[in-house]
């Protein structure tokens, strides 16, 4: 009994010795009079007592640890930074926001002092002092890892600096599919609408970003709708953020918000149509407007109208608004849109006015825009995105706008988790570094089986860090090793991606794991190839290829997609053993996302399996009898049911807002994982086969016709 109340006594001392009794954030009145440092300052002090057990106190001068925040008087204009000042066209403006921390001692105090010259460079300043350096990980916006912080393990830095390698960096949500936040945003009576938001702008500043944007519908109440949206934007601005809205002129599909509605009485009536669109979205002061000008994806036409409607656009907004036309470019190459092509030339004073206007240049899926193969939207690769990219910079305001998940039957939607988006974006960003592009805004389409890891890493790429002179280090992984240390948990989650990168992306294995979609289904050779696919068409797989063909699929396809699960289902093993001690939950979702990726390539062989054994026995006119093949796959399938299953309940949203039908503001009634939910694309496929049906239309989950606006 004596030997455990001493090891009680020892613990008690132990922390006593090594507790920090008082941390003080000492700020001028000015930082707190200012609600972007305001709201940082609070939200530090609240983080700090659960990290500490101690008293965080403002201006405590006899603390034992101070953090000693710079004097920005209220009148203060801040300085451009360096992206403004090198640009040779039109800017949007946002404040310098480098910063730099300097450690000194006095007596028995630790004292950390901050160097920025605005607020924002406060708000960043403070954060990164926490992430980087305390052991606080900001991961997601409802999870985050609060380090137990003691005197014996405060930072030891003589200089930590933060310079953004971005004037615009952040995230774009995209609402036209029904993810997290969808309803919350077009919806203000929803329960907690604005709370959750709020919960995802504090992960935004807390991560260091500098702006906000998602796709606004038309199934908005527009009656209230704005009084939401203004406080959005009003909560945005007090953090720091630039607020941007993405909208369309007149696009058709999936509900977007339309600008004009047919049918214009007149190319005048038009501009009505839009002046009085703007003038009502603009009473919530929006900074950015993205406007598509496309009626639909491969579908071009009209151009030089168009071209008319967004000059007229650009000088309303000079007139009448602070706010900033943006346009993306799509990845689809202007000779495969769909409609008549037509030369645009515009007068001196019309090219003065366009280069007002800013773009964003978009690439899709796990693609970076210089590799050399990227099956996707009819393109061999997207280099020449990246020659736009370098073009466009020369003219106007250029942001960068790649894809961190793609919903429609791609990944998360499978469910796929797919690591090689971590050496997409890095490689991306390190060209966009390389050619000084000002602006990196990530097309995020959901959070959940750890595509959070991918959005978290792009956000802390978009800083470069330094430690005492010495630069830190970013790789694909760079996250992981922050919240686990250079454990075998992450060389086991390299040699994951490695896996992934080799077999899936270079050997292009990924066009047999995704799912057909409507695009690949459709009949009269109305298909069009937006994701990777396979050489043959199921259809013709089940019914027309040749001996010799199916030969060449069992030893290339069935082989790799055999020797892919093996080897994913073997790490996820170690994965397991390596968890057991450290029994993360955040360990076990990475584990659940890669082992359903192992049983979806097992799933597929068998599935195929059965195909190319039916075709062959049809060939040779012989007796086919190989449903085990299709046994086997619903084995599969039940295994991975089983941890859709579970993980469901550890999903951060409700399953019913996330894996269930329900109403939407979007085109679809369900949430974006109820494909998951019952792996509605296996048991598709199973009954494809089984049955040889192969029209979009069999065991079809979308509405079409509500898709593509034909159908309210």
């Amino acid at each position: 009994m004596k030997k455990y109340i001493l090891a009680g006594c020892l613990v008690f001392w132990w922390a006593k010795i090594f507790a920090i009794v008082t941390i003080s954030i000492n700020t001028p009145k000015s930082l707190l009079d200012t609600s972007i440092t305001q709201l940082t300052i609070s939200d530090v002090q609240e983080l700090l007592k659960q990290a500490c057990y101690c008293n965080v106190e403002i201006n405590n001068e006899s603390a034992e640890l101070q953090i000693q925040l710079p004097d920005i008087a209220l009148n203060t204009v801040c300085k451009p930074n360096k992206f403004q000042q090198a640009a040779k066209t039109p800017y949007f403006p946002y404040p310098e926001h480098d910063f730099k921390w300097t450690t000194s001692k006095e007596s028995d105090k630790t004292i950390y002092t901050l160097e920025a010259g605005c607020w924002q460079g406060v708000s960043f300043g403070l954060y990164a002092l926490l992430q980087e350096q305390m052991g606080f990980r900001f991961y997601h916006p409802r999870e985050m890892i609060v380090p137990a912080l003691k005197e014996n393990n405060l930072p030891q830095f003589e200089v930590f600096e933060g310079n953004a390698l971005f004037d615009k960096k952040g995230f774009h949500l995209h609402t036209q599919h029904p993810l997290e936040l969808t309803e919350q945003l077009h919806d203000g009576t929803i329960p907690n609408a604005l709370a959750d938001i709020k919960e995802y702008l504090n992960w935004l500043v807390r991560n260091g970003q500098t702006y906000f944007e998602f796709c606004l519908l038309e199934s908005i109440d527009r009656k209230v709708w704005n009084e939401h949206a203004k406080a959005i934007v009003d909560y945005g601005h007090q953090r720091g953020l630039i607020m941007g809205i993405d909208l369309s002129l007149h696009m058709i599909q999936q509900k977007s918000f339309q600008l004009y509605k047919t049918p214009p009485k007149s190319f005048r009536d038009k501009k009505k149509q839009i002046e009085k669109n703007l003038a009502w979205l603009l009473e919530g002061g929006w900074d950015i407007l993205n406007v598509e000008f496309a009626t639909a994806e491969f579908v071009g036409g009209n151009r030089k109208k168009k071209e008319l409607l967004r000059l007229h656009m650009i000088d309303w907004l000079q007139q009448n608004s602070h706010a900033k036309l943006m346009g993306r470019k799509h990845v689809v190459k202007d000779e495969n849109e769909r409609m008549a092509k037509e030369t645009l030339q515009m007068d001196s004073v019309q090219s003065a006015l366009d280069k007002q206007r800013g773009i964003l240049i978009h690439t899709v899926m796990f693609y970076d825009m210089t590799e050399p193969q990227a099956p996707v939207y009819e393109n061999q690769n997207l280099q020449h995105m990246y020659e736009l990219l370098l073009q466009e910079k020369e003219v106007r305001e250029t942001w960068y706008y790649p894809e961190s998940a793609y919903w429609i039957t791609f990944d998360n939607s499978i469910p796929l988790l797919l690591l090689p988006y971590l050496n997409a974006r890095l490689s991306d960003i390190d060209t966009c570094i390389k050619h000084q592009i000002p602006g990196h805004i990530t097309f995020s389409s959901g959070w959940e089986w750890s595509y959070w890891l991918f959005d978290w890493s792009i956000a802390r790429w978009s800083w470069q860090y330094k430690t005492n002179g010495f630069a830190h280090q970013r790789s694909p992984i760079d996250a992981i090793e922050l919240l686990f240390g250079n454990t075998d948990i992450a060389v086991l989650m390299q040699k994951q991606l490695n896996l992934q990168q080799e077999i899936l992306k270079n050997k292009n294995l990924i066009q047999w794991l995704t799912a057909m979609t409507v695009t690949d289904e459709m009949p009269f050779g109305l298909s069009q190839n937006y994701e990777p696919r396979p050489p043959y068409f199921y259809k013709d797989i089940a019914n027309n290829i040749s001996l010799a063909q199916i030969d060449t699929l069992r030893k290339n396809t069935l082989s790799l997609l055999q020797e892919f699960a093996e080897k994913t289902l073997l790490l996820c093993n170690k994965m397991k053993t390596e968890n057991a001690v450290l029994n993360s939950s955040i360990i076990q979702e990475w584990i659940d996302g890669l082992q359903v990726t192992g049983y979806r390539a097992q799933h597929r062989y068998h599935t195929l399996s059965y195909l190319l054994n039916r075709r062959e026995a049809d060939i040779n006119k012989e007796k086919f009898n190989n449903g085990s093949q299709l046994d086997e796959a619903q084995n599969i399938r039940n295994k991975a049911q089983q941890i859709v299953l579970q993980r469901e309940l550890r999903y951060r949203y409700s399953a019913e807002l996330l894996g269930r039908k329900r109403y939407s503001h979007t085109a679809y009634h369900y949430g974006y994982l109820f494909p998951v939910s019952n792996l509605h694309f296996w048991n598709r496929e199973e009954q494809q086969a089984l049955r040889n049906k192969w029209n979009f239309g069999f065991m079809s989950i979308w509405d079409v016709f509500r898709i593509v606006g034909l159908k309210n």
